[in-house]
């Protein structure tokens, strides 16, 4: 029986059981309400034919809005939940959408003026013509930028360089596999160097800020620059070992592109140039990174450097599998599973050392399946709320957890990205995503808990 069954007979089995409410006795007596009993099967449903593929990604997303709207929401609303629609609709247009949507815009109109050939040829004359110094090239490169950038704006900017040498190695080649997943995890890598590096460190710095506990800039850096390199050097093995095998060359970019300054290319540059600082800004001008992205959309297909037909080319699928990753938290949160998740978390009595374990695996496992910023919110006030001394390495731990979890597409936007690709299967990202969360959770809360510890921040 191949797994594309096993996903959809599993489904079909879960949507009875819990339509039919057997079992509901059972969590009701632990404190489960209806709404959450049926967001539990709407959560094993997606994470099923998501695992699976039984169906297209997207398919899974369009099933959890469906599940949502006439399953989920009725139940909500008889048991006095405020919820509409809306809140399951509305991430399907979320800010994370426009700048996917922008980051496509931007790598549409670069493939059109040949730019992207043009830099990838740069990036290879200064790395090597080899996979293995290719690699160290763009996940340094990807990482330092999203140490600074949001990680979905550099993983945007960096496939779009990345892409040519992707696809004259072809769809098939272990070589192009490990090019296009090197920059999502390095970018995800990336992220934890800094507090603006990922939204999760952003909203732990918030919340231990307003109690007085929080790290500085640098010592964030103390803790965060180390991981960061362990964790590169470690994905870059990783990648190696799962695609590395065979030859190492890589075929020539064409070094002669022919590059035609015209309105359109000046068009082009401006808009890349104003994108590019208007990320690396947000925290002067307060704009989003979604709405930043909109520039590239707007200036594009207005000058006419795109047409209908690019719009019509982009990876719509993608979009949707996003949004249906960010509806499942909305599923989540808002039907009160979530905090009975964590309520069965136990906590009494427990050390902080394995209090951080704790939540940081919760993390990890719960953005493996949604949003990370989502996953942040709903573990960190928690943490916060729990009045335990000292709380800075739960809350770091907590957010480290959230941005090392990569295992599949919907984890995270630059796995996302990568994905839209078309090149990549779920497996191909599962398996080394899955061994890279598991050794990055492991180190994070052992050696560097000791790290932490010697730092000083608590």
């Amino acid at each position: 029986m191949n797994k594309q069954l096993i996903g959809a007979s599993i489904t079909l089995l879960v949507l009875v059981l819990f339509s039919l409410g057997i079992g509901y006795e059972f969590f009701e007596t632990r404190g489960l309400s209806q709404p959450g009993f049926n967001a539990l099967a709407i959560l094993i449903v997606a994470a099923t034919l998501w695992v699976t593929e039984a169906v297209p990604l997207f398919v899974t997303s369009l099933i959890v809005l469906f599940l949502s709207m006439v399953w989920l929401l009725p139940s909500m609303e008889s048991a006095g939940l405020d919820a509409s629609r809306t809140d399951f609709l509305s991430p399907f247009f979320a800010d994370v959408i426009v700048l996917f949507l922008g980051g496509f815009a931007l790598s549409a109109a670069l493939h059109k003026k040949q730019l992207d050939e043009w830099l990838a040829a740069a990036i290879i004359s200064r790395t090597g013509s080899t996979l293995p110094r290719l690699l160290i090239g763009i996940m340094a490169v990807t990482a330092f930028l999203s140490m600074w950038l949001s990680n979905t704006a550099t993983a945007a900017m960096m496939l779009a360089l990345v892409l040519p040498i992707a696809t004259r190695l072809g769809e098939g080649d272990l070589r192009s596999k490990a090019i296009l997943l090197s920059i999502p995890f390095a970018a995800n890598v990336g992220g934890l160097g800094t507090p603006i590096g990922s939204p999760p460190n952003a909203i732990a710095m918030q919340y231990m800020s307003s109690v007085g506990i929080a790290p500085t800039f640098a010592q964030w850096m103390m803790i965060g620059v180390p991981g960061v390199l362990i964790m590169l050097a470690l994905a870059w093995v990783v990648l190696m070992f799962f695609f590395g095998r065979g030859d190492k060359q890589l075929p020539s970019v064409n070094q002669s592109v022919t590059i035609e300054r015209d309105r359109s290319f000046w068009i082009v540059i401006a808009a890349v140039a104003a994108t590019t600082i208007g990320w690396m800004t947000s925290s002067l001008h307060g704009y989003s990174s979604g709405t930043v992205a909109l520039i590239p959309l707007i200036v594009f297909f207005a000058a006419g450097v795109l047409d209908t037909g690019d719009l019509n080319r982009m990876s719509w699928n993608v979009l949707l599998m996003m949004g249906g990753g960010l509806c499942l938290g909305t599923v989540i949160s808002k039907s009160g599973l979530a905090d009975w998740l964590v309520q069965q978390l136990p906590v009494e009595g427990v050390s902080i050392f394995w209090l951080t374990a704790l939540f940081g695996v919760v993390a990890c496992a719960m953005s493996s399946l949604m949003s990370n910023t989502a996953t942040a919110n709903l573990l960190l006030p928690i943490i916060i709320g729990m009045n335990i001394e000292p709380a800075t390495p739960m809350m770091v731990g907590t957010a480290f957890g959230c941005s090392l979890a990569m295992p599949l597409p919907i984890s995270t936007p630059p796995n996302a990205m990568a994905f839209s690709s078309g090149q990549i299967k779920v497996m191909d990202m599962a398996k080394p995503g899955l061994l890279l969360t598991t050794v990055g959770i492991g180190l994070a809360l052992t050696t560097g808990y000791w790290w932490w510890d010697l730092v000083g921040i608590w």
